[in-house]
């Protein structure tokens, strides 16, 4: 299976705020919000990707930082910060 690029990853977790968002003003609830952040920090965490200025850098590094970066994302802002509370 072909790995989703940096650009259309990003692209992918703007679509998912953006709907999220739409979503949790219709209905209300700001829960929503806090299960697209985690469906983001999922994305990253099961696919590493950095931008082509990062290339030269260790990727082994990269990939660790990343998903570190992405339970940060998950735990910050899907299980810590109450939208709408």
């Amino acid at each position: 299976m072909k790995q989703v690029s940096f650009k259309v990853q990003v692209y992918i977790s703007l679509a998912v705020l953006v709907c999220v968002f739409v979503i949790g003003q219709f209905f209300k609830t700001g829960l929503v919000q806090n299960i697209g952040w985690i469906v983001i920090g999922l994305l990253f965490l099961i696919n590493p990707v950095w931008p082509k200025s990062a290339d030269w850098r260790n990727h082994d590094e990269l990939k660790k930082g990343i998903r570190i970066g992405s339970v940060l994302v998950i735990i910050v802002f899907g299980f810590w910060v109450r939208y709408g509370v």
